[in-house]
């Protein structure tokens, strides 16, 4: 592991190389950064090359798992992309370096800012309420914008599969794994004696469709978490490291859901659910004009709710995210070298202890602070289900919302 001094020396040789002159960072400060990642902001000397007072570098450490390096390409092709989008358009900071093989990240820096995590904590709910409205602005504006461009994405990312093709096969694998979370997670219900009725099956096998086709895609963040989106002169997306384009309701799910791969978000109230979409709509609705349609919006946000639900039981089971990708690739080492289907990988792919119980499992555990974290978050999401889908009095939800509800209330009267 570099020390902080050796970090930003390799930064400041990465602008000089790419921008020319003698490039001299100093005052490293610490911002965090999420998993193992070190994030640093750092003072730039003033050069005709570089007029940033100061950047941000992400140094992530090298691991034993290729699925790290897998997500360090895809974070370094979305901030690509990301630059050559309007100023209005683009989602957050300008990419200026970067070196794979040194495992640095080099961007502008947002400035003084407060990330979502802070601004939710706030009692004050007009001012959560506004601050949702932001967030649902500078998503739309994102989905809009990006809508069309999904081939030059897909350039980038194969123009830098070329120079780093040991990381190709992976990019699949990660896509394919979050088809397979869906399924592994509607397994682990049942297994724990929840009935899943056939609505709540359709609704997952078309949220796996729409992670992979159809009309409503553009790029996405995907797995947004409120620290790693922050608020400057606007609202900015930190985190690329599973962007992509995808149908662009999930983007809206996550939120509503409260945000399922971070365990201390706050509850999005219904008020602040209705002004975050109504303000994601304005933007989109010249795009996609039924996202206008009450019906048909909540069709989609249904759907995708459903699927970050049953996502988020199996990234518990298996740990993460990534843990999901190996589980995956481990299914392809296995065939012998045929190509698998997406909907028979992601069934062969569960490897499900057969005891398993998801409300007696050690890590929705009462007995520690973790545990208790984590079953409040998991809570939550499926609450958010259940919540969301009651606003429609017709019945067309309504064996979604018992389904949500029978979890909601087995994780409030179980103790793990």
């Amino acid at each position: 592991m570099p020390t902080e001094s050796e970090i930003v020396g390799l930064a400041a040789e990465l602008l000089t190389r790419r921008l020319g002159g003698t490039q001299t960072l100093s005052d490293p400060e610490t911002l965090g950064g999420s998993g193992s990642a070190r994030v640093l902001r750092a003072r730039v000397a003033a050069s005709p090359f570089l007029d940033e007072r100061s950047v941000v570098i992400k140094y992530v450490p090298a691991s034993d798992d290729p699925i790290d390096d897998a997500a360090l390409v895809r974070e370094i092709v979305a901030y690509q992309f990301t630059n050559s989008l309007s100023e209005e358009v683009r989602p957050g900071p300008m990419l200026l370096a970067y070196d794979i093989d040194h495992r640095i990240i080099v961007i502008t820096d947002a400035g003084d800012s407060e990330t979502y995590e802070e601004l939710l904590a706030s009692p004050n709910n007009e001012l959560r309420k506004q601050h949702l409205r932001n967030l649902g602005r500078s998503l739309g504006k994102l989905h809009v914008g990006t809508a069309m461009h999904e081939p030059d994405f897909e350039v980038l990312l194969n123009r830098m599969l070329k120079s780093h093709p040991d990381t190709a096969h992976l990019q699949n694998l990660r896509d394919l794994s979050l088809l397979a979370s869906i399924d592994n997670g509607l397994e682990l219900i049942e297994q724990s004696g929840v009935a899943v009725p056939a609505e709540v099956r359709v609704a997952a096998s078309e949220a796996k469709r729409r992670l992979t086709s159809g009309k409503h895609r553009a790029f996405t963040p995907f797995d947004l978490s409120p620290d790693n989106i922050v608020s400057a002169k606007r609202t900015y997306f930190l985190d690329y490291e599973w962007a992509g384009f995808r149908d662009v309701t999930f983007d809206v799910a996550c939120v509503i859901a409260g945000f399922p791969q971070f365990v201390s978000a706050q509850i999005i109230s219904d008020d602040e659910v209705d002004a975050f979409v109504e303000s994601w709509a304005r933007e989109v609705r010249e795009m996609w004009p039924n996202a206008d349609n009450m019906d048909r919006r909540g069709n989609r946000i249904v759907t995708a709710l459903v699927g970050w639900a049953l996502a988020s039981v199996a990234y518990l089971y298996h740990g993460s995210m990534n843990q999901a990708v190996s589980l995956v690739g481990a299914v392809e080492d296995t065939s012998l070298g045929q190509e698998l289907e997406p909907e028979i990988e992601a069934l062969v792919a569960a490897d499900i202890d057969a005891e398993f119980n998801l409300f007696t499992a050690d890590f929705l555990s009462e007995g520690t602070a973790e545990g208790r974290l984590v079953r409040k978050d998991l809570y939550e999401t499926f609450e958010a289900l259940a919540r969301f889908t009651a606003r429609w009095d017709d019945g067309r939800f309504a064996s979604v919302r018992r389904f949500a509800a029978d979890i909601v209330e087995r994780l409030r009267n179980s103790d793990g």
